[in-house]
């Protein structure tokens, strides 16, 4: 097994047990949930995006492609920081990841990501991350 994607893949428990603990177990508090959840997307977020960083090629676009979740997760924290509904901010995530993953699925058109990794990682991985994101905003 390819270890990308096992540990894809393991990263998505944080985010059901979360879901599981805001809606039925009740152990922790709803702004620790939402905190951790807007923290845990931000670097999942940001992983994304420097996956599409390729040191052998100089192709200033999809370099500057690879910098904006970083950029965008910034912006995200900031916010965050600055008092926004957390619920709004794990919602923009939402956007931001089913963006994200339509930008790929075109470059994977283009056969410049892989389609394989498209089909078998990306759409099952952000599916379940978004859905639990969207319950997880739900929760406040």
């Amino acid at each position: 097994m390819n270890v990308k994607y096992f540990v894809s893949y393991l990263g998505l428990i944080p985010f059901l047990y979360l879901c599981l603990d805001g809606y039925y177990l009740e152990i922790l508090q709803i702004n620790f949930i939402l905190d951790l959840s807007l923290l845990m997307s931000c670097i999942i977020f940001t992983f994304i995006g420097a996956y599409n960083w390729n040191f052998k090629v100089d192709q200033k676009w999809l370099e500057l492609y690879g910098f904006l979740p970083s950029l965008l997760s910034m912006i995200i924290l900031t916010m965050n920081i600055l008092g926004f509904s957390k619920s709004y901010l794990l919602l923009l995530m939402v956007v931001f990841f089913l963006v994200q993953l339509l930008c790929d699925f075109l470059l994977s058109l283009k056969n410049i990501f892989p389609m394989k990794y498209y089909l078998t990682l990306r759409i099952p991985v952000t599916s379940v991350l978004t859905i639990s994101l969207s319950l997880i905003a739900a929760l406040y």
